[in-house]
């Protein structure tokens, strides 16, 4: 076991007074290396507001730059989907702050919401009352068997019509199935559907 003698009270105490003294030193330099940063900072300010005095230092903001990446989430309640679109900014947003972007979305988009915003990503929200694109609508076009997709706005297109299958060969029940729209979710599904219907 160690003893604490007084020879070894002697080096401690003079290590710990040389520490002392070492701490309070360099804490004097770095005070003083840090206020004449300060004034040269200060000197050149001056030097440059006098020189031009018509400029204002404008503080950097936070805005989207062409690098800014753009998610798009969109609810679509009749399905109840959401989806996802992730681009880069368009040109017309570039540079926007954050005030400036809800005020464009106001403006020009008043179905999507700012979620979050910095020049890295930006999320928007929002929320359309139809099916979202990733379904198809098994219906009846001129009497026939047809299949429409959906667009963006939710409308259905026309896509293919089974010229030799008329819905009138099929009992009521189906007939009004069809003419409601049978909405698929998958081209699996739709594959059924189909068979069901067309074989």
């Amino acid at each position: 076991m160690f003893k604490f003698n007084n020879k070894n009270k002697y080096v401690f105490a003079l290590f710990f007074v040389l520490f002392i003294i070492s701490f309070g030193i360099g804490y004097f330099v770095m005070d003083n290396n840090l206020n004449k940063e300060n004034e040269q900072l200060a000197h050149e300010n001056n030097i440059i507001n006098e020189e031009h005095p018509n400029i204002e230092i404008i503080r950097e903001e936070n805005r989207i730059t062409p690098n800014t990446f753009i998610e798009e989430r969109i609810h679509y309640k009749e399905c109840g989907h959401l989806v996802s679109n992730v681009y880069l900014a368009p040109d017309n947003i570039v540079n926007m702050t954050k005030e400036e972007l809800v005020e464009h979305l106001y403006n020009n988009s008043s179905n999507l919401s700012l979620v979050t915003f910095s020049n890295v990503k930006v999320i928007l929200w929002g929320e359309r009352n139809h099916l979202c694109k990733d379904h198809y609508v098994v219906g009846v076009e001129n009497g026939k068997i047809a299949i429409y997709t959906i667009n963006d706005n939710g409308e259905r297109i026309l896509d293919k019509v089974f010229v030799e299958y008329p819905i009138n060969v099929l009992i009521d029940i189906d007939q009004e199935k069809l003419k409601d729209g049978i909405i698929v979710d998958s081209v699996d599904e739709l594959s059924d559907i189909l068979q069901d219907y067309i074989s």
